[in-house]
């Protein structure tokens, strides 16, 4: 099958170039699809509220709408998912965010999962998605890891032992058989295959699973319903998309 061009979206504006290279040539490791990673020219420097995800969507409206032509696929790289049902109004190509891909993947490889959420203040949120996803009874605990997106330092060793032992709570008190890193900024840290291997259950990679999902729909021709997602009316979106 040939090649298909994925672009991963960057919800956040303020990082450096060398973290972008750095971020696209992970997603470009993980899947076999040409991966670009495009980000917002302005915007949030993190998505830790509801403030913040309402932000990040309306910037990442008019990247997908210059770009729409460019790619197969677009990924949202935000666990928080902004902007995923209006992307998916001014794009007939697949839109997914690392969310809902990743719990129903977690879903499908044990009967209870708990998601590792970064702060006390994103738990509602995390709840909320996975009470979206009809996956509430599935769900053994959200657990705190206590790592604020612009604290996170990938190589850090001590981000992966603080991982490592929520993760050990969750399977020995809550009764977790798949455990999911609820934010892209821990996703790439890149420590899943260590961590599946010291906790002995599978510790998920968002990053992974929603670009392999992109691909595998990107390659097969399949995309959101347009009943389910009509069309935004392009002719009053001039102040918006310009």
């Amino acid at each position: 099958m040939p090649t298909v061009d994925v672009a991963y979206l960057g919800a956040t504006s303020g990082k450096d170039d060398r973290e972008i290279e750095r971020r696209e040539r992970i997603a470009n490791e993980l899947v076999n699809a040409n991966v670009t990673y495009l980000s917002v020219e302005s915007g949030p420097l993190s998505v830790e509220s509801g403030v913040e995800k309402v932000w990040a969507a309306a910037e990442l409206l008019p990247l997908v709408d210059r770009h729409r032509d460019d790619f197969d696929a677009f990924v949202v790289g935000c666990f928080a998912e902004p902007g995923v049902r209006p992307l998916r109004e001014l794009t007939e190509k697949p839109v997914l965010a690392t969310a809902a891909p990743t719990l129903h993947t977690a879903a499908l490889l044990g009967t209870r999962f708990s998601l590792l959420t970064i702060l006390d203040a994103t738990v509602p949120t995390a709840r909320e998605q996975v009470h979206e996803r009809h996956l509430s009874d599935r769900l053994a605990s959200i657990r705190v890891v206590d790592a604020p997106v612009l604290d996170v330092d990938h190589d850090s060793e001590s981000l992966v032992d603080r991982m490592r032992e929520t993760g050990r709570l969750a399977v020995e008190e809550d009764g977790a058989e798949v455990l999911v890193p609820g934010c892209a900024s821990l996703s790439f840290v890149q420590a899943h295959d260590r961590l599946t291997e010291s906790l002995g259950v599978p510790f998920l990679d968002p990053v992974r699973i929603a670009l392999a999902t992109a691909e595998l729909w990107a390659h097969h021709g399949v995309s959101h319903s347009p009943l389910a997602y009509p069309p935004a009316p392009r002719e009053k979106l001039d102040g918006l998309l310009g």
